[in-house]
């Protein structure tokens, strides 16, 4: 999972936005509707299946009938196979014209180096590009590279990305896009299970332990520190943010260094801490939080290559959707692959326990759906100027496709 640290979000005219705590710091709720907490999300009845608010679960959605419902749900599959030898110049197709065709130009992405990232994994080692006549080639980011410039100056057309990262770049004219949210549960916050920490609002006065200040953990899980009133700004002074190397995170949690862990990606130590019981999931981005409903993981494009190109852009996206619902219903196939191929230092049976930490439910129109909500969320933690315009900043992050999954 690529959680390349967020560029300086605030414009020059404003360095240091001050960072305002809810004057309301309890939950409210009017009639005929669900509680609202500060940051905007709202919180659902409790039900065994935490995606079941949704209507349907996520999971179930990836097995049996499933599997098949969602793929022809993306629809118009067929019409890319058309333009396969069509797509040239001012072809138009589903509403999206071309004007500068890269149908048969080297579309290069960045390779994955983590387990969240298994849906471009199982795309291009199962064919799925090939077999569309997509030329993707995949490459290794280099040491300490901004991921997140790297796409916006078009040496990558696309890369996985935590989507939370890319708002403060797009903000500040990083020329970007985001279509379709890939899956959710990268994000978790744990504690020590016998530990003084039960709930969210426990947090309040305590120390965090985090691998970047600016990484997507911390930013998501201000929202959840927002909800119960508590100011997540390192200046506010109401939590205190530790940086600690991702491997040592699980141990300096254990011999409580921190009385908490924000982590990204579904780091196996603290899995099996779970497992053996002396750690507790306190929330995440599968169905704990009350924003769980914003994914992680999502496709970004290269506007020039996007705009010039939406149809083969659209085509990337669908194919790299599938392989998202692939990987969901073959755990253990896509654990050999991410193994046997070395996107992953780990055996099979320490990366499926990761793959299910994830839910697989690709869809642009669920990322666009979250996204103004999601800015306005990230607004009032302060991790965006005050003044920002989160309807302007959603539709300058997001490209529709013309996917209606």
């Amino acid at each position: 999972m690529s959680d390349t640290p967020r560029e300086p979000e605030t414009p020059a005219a404003d360095t240091n936005p001050a960072i305002t705590p809810p004057t309301d710091q309890t939950t409210t709720t009017t009639a005929n509707t669900l509680p609202t907490l500060p940051s905007g999300a709202q919180i659902a009845e409790p039900t065994a299946d935490p995606d079941s608010s949704k209507g349907v679960s996520r999971r179930a959605l990836l097995t049996g009938v499933g599997v098949g419902a969602a793929v022809l749900a993306a629809g118009g599959f067929g019409t890319w196979w058309f333009l396969q030898s069509q797509n040239r110049a001012n072809v138009t197709a589903n509403g999206l014209t071309v004007t500068k065709s890269w149908a048969d130009r080297e579309l290069l992405l960045t390779s994955p180096s983590g387990v969240c990232e298994a849906p471009l994994v199982i795309a291009y080692e199962n064919g799925l590009f090939e077999k569309a006549g997509l030329n993707v080639v995949l490459k290794k980011t280099g040491d300490g590279e901004n991921v997140v410039e790297a796409v916006g100056s078009g040496k990558y057309i696309a890369s996985n990305g935590i989507f939370f990262n890319y708002l403060g770049p797009i903000y500040n004219g990083t020329p970007v896009k985001l279509s379709g949210g890939l899956h959710y549960g990268c994000l978790d916050l744990y504690t020590l299970t016998d530990g003084p920490v039960k709930k969210v609002s426990d947090l309040k006065g305590k120390k965090i332990g985090v691998s970047n200040l600016q990484g997507s953990a911390t930013n998501f899980f201000s929202l959840d520190l927002l909800d119960v009133g508590i100011n997540s700004s390192p200046e506010a002074g109401e939590v205190e943010w530790v940086v600690i190397e991702q491997p040592l995170l699980p141990e300096a949690l254990k011999t409580n260094k921190v009385d908490a862990i924000a982590t990204g990606g579904g780091y196996l130590p603290i899995i099996e801490g779970v497992t053996e019981g002396w750690a507790t999931v306190l929330s995440n981005n599968n169905g704990l939080s009350a924003n769980s409903d914003q994914p992680c993981c999502a496709v970004v494009l290269n506007n020039t290559f996007v705009s010039e190109d939406p149809v083969t852009a659209a085509k990337l996206v669908e194919l790299w959707a599938d392989g998202s619902r692939w990987a969901g219903a073959h755990y253990q196939e896509t654990a050999d692959l991410l193994s046997e191929k070395e996107y992953v230092a780990g055996t099979p049976k320490e990366i499926i326990p990761i793959l299910e930490t994830l839910t697989f439910d690709p869809s642009p129109k669920n990322l666009k759906s979250v996204l103004q909500p999601g800015i306005e969320k990230y607004i009032k933690t302060g991790f965006l100027p005050k003044d920002t315009d989160a309807a302007a900043l959603a539709d300058q992050a997001f490209v529709d496709l013309g996917l209606n999954f």
